[in-house]
């Protein structure tokens, strides 16, 4: 796949509740991580891709400029040219109808036959968008998942679950009986179908998650295929126990770096 055919989303218009912040400003993706912040990252790992474009959806921005610049001075830490590509900041003006319709506002913006999706709080010791990439197969939904090697990384309860079979996915959600993966907040998406998707979900349905997106795909008969990384490290930084982790984990001793950077 040439990656001009891709272009990149990023869903960052969750409200943080469980950092317990009283600053309704305070956005946990731009916590500092090394020289820059999650979010930097998350964006850099997607230029080391060979994404021209990515789009951020994000909520609150009350000077949409001085975010952008926020961002650019960040990534820039990275050793990233500006030049290099186009970052287009998406406001999400009700949040609380959850990431699903973040993603809907997303693909409505985007041209691009392929969307390279991320969640703004995970984050990877590898640049697993790349390898997503490599290992598309003309599938509607490629997911990348953890097939639970690495037990110690996260708390099972608060992940999203998937049974995967033959390489393609057949169930996924939080409270499911049985599952064999774990959801690592990363996918390859073909742009319209997905769009189809999500628009009908919208109309069903006032508030509706990324997983209810993917549920309904499935329904729907699209490919909605698992790709495993079992020896990447990976955290959702839901709250600041495991955002110390993730400092911790990523110290500038460490031999290892968000997204290989």
């Amino acid at each position: 796949m040439r990656n001009r055919k891709i272009e990149g989303l990023i869903l960052a218009a969750g409200c943080s509740r469980r950092f317990n912040s009283m600053d309704n400003a305070f956005k946990k993706y731009l916590l500092k991580v090394n020289n820059s912040n999650i979010l930097s990252y998350i964006i850099g790992g997607m230029i080391k891709t060979g994404i021209r474009k990515i789009n951020i959806i994000a909520s609150k921005i009350s000077n949409k400029s001085k975010y952008k610049q926020i961002l650019l001075n960040s990534i820039g830490k990275l050793g990233f040219d500006f030049k290099n590509f186009k970052l287009n900041i998406i406001e999400n003006t009700t949040p609380k109808r959850e990431n699903g319709y973040s993603l809907f506002l997303g693909l409505k913006a985007i041209s691009s036959e392929y969307t390279l999706l991320s969640m703004a709080d995970h984050i990877f010791s590898e640049n697993i968008f790349s390898q997503l990439v490599m290992n598309y197969h003309k599938y509607d939904i490629l997911l990348a998942t953890d097939p639970i090697n690495l037990k110690d990384s996260y708390k099972l309860e608060d992940a999203t679950k998937i049974y995967g079979l033959n390489s393609f996915i057949t169930n996924i959600g939080k409270d499911i009986p049985e599952f064999n993966r774990l959801d690592m907040g990363a996918f390859l998406l073909r742009t319209k179908v997905i769009r189809n998707i999500c628009q009908e979900k919208k109309l069903d349905t006032y508030k509706f998650g990324v997983t209810n997106v993917v549920l309904l795909a499935i329904e729907s008969g699209l490919k909605v295929s698992y790709f495993d990384f079992p020896n990447v490290f990976w955290v959702d930084v839901d709250n600041s126990s495991i955002y110390h982790q993730l400092k911790e984990f990523f110290r500038e001793s460490s031999n290892l770096h968000p997204f290989g950077l």
